[in-house]
């Protein structure tokens, strides 16, 4: 087995453990956004009569009270979303070495880990996509639109007279049902910095002189297309390390990158 073979086999290993750290991820972040349930139960209990329901004539004050809650749904998810490109830097960067230094030995290895990921960090934080947002953006994106149908669903449970009870189960099924933006957020980004780890990696490398895309799981038009692209006569699918744009195909994207070697290294 050639440097190369031996290479690829364990940066493909490291993007199977990839998606297993980002599925960990997911759930972590559902978990953290999900902390603003124990405050809208607290918020309805003060709200409450002696019945367990809540007068019409507090409603408009307590839709008021969601500003609050919003917030806080967005100071929970910028934390959650922070741990987590951090955490997917440090990770992609310690195994990259770890595979370039099994694979070629101590020439593989970049210098400067720690600036490394903190470019990746700071890259995937302020990054505009096509969209327009960056990811603190996105996060407030999904608390706005989580607290308007939070205040859609009290108010209609207000105006039937509702118990508290009742209220929270609603407000829970919101949550559980916006839970698909969350995961999608988390693989969108943690794939971004996974991959922005792994060519900030390679352009600091001594060996590595290109990247190889592979598409994602559900193998999507947009990292399909750029996967069978030969930009520089290449190959398809090889780009040159600081091509932005492998970074993140196409959002929700599961594509992860090889490294081409020197052929000193072959």
């Amino acid at each position: 087995m050639t440097n190369q073979e031996r290479l690829d086999a364990i940066l493909r290993r490291v993007s199977d453990q990839h998606g297993k750290l980002n599925a960990k991820q997911q759930a972590y972040a559902i978990r953290e956004i999900g902390r603003v349930r124990g405050d809208i139960a607290d918020l309805l209990a003060d709200f409450a009569g002696a019945d367990g329901s809540i007068e019409r004539r507090r409603l408009n004050r307590l839709l008021r009270e969601l500003d609050e809650v919003e917030r806080n749904i967005r100071r929970y998810g910028d934390a959650a979303m922070s741990g987590i490109i951090t955490e997917t830097a440090d990770w992609t960067t310690t195994r990259i070495n770890n595979g370039l230094e099994r694979a070629i030995g101590s020439a593989g290895v970049t210098a400067n880990m720690e600036q490394i990921n903190r470019q990746v960090v700071n890259y995937v934080a302020r990054r505009f996509e096509s969209d327009g947002l960056v990811l603190s953006d996105r996060v407030w994106r999904l608390a706005g639109d989580e607290r308007d149908k939070i205040a859609s669903v009290l108010r209609t449970d207000i105006l039937r007279g509702e118990s508290v009870g009742t209220m929270i189960r609603n407000v829970r099924r919101v949550h559980d049902n916006d839970t698909w933006k969350i995961e999608r957020l988390v693989v969108t980004e943690g794939n971004t910095a996974y991959r922005a780890a792994a060519d900030f990696n390679a352009k600091a490398s001594e060996v590595v002189t290109g990247l190889r895309l592979h598409p994602g799981i559900k193998r999507s038009k947009g990292c399909v297309d750029l996967a069978n692209e030969d930009r520089y006569g290449l190959g398809k699918g090889v780009f040159l390390p600081g091509d932005s744009d492998v970074y993140n195909p196409h959002p929700n994207c599961t594509s992860y990158v090889t490294y081409e070697i020197d052929s000193r290294w072959l």
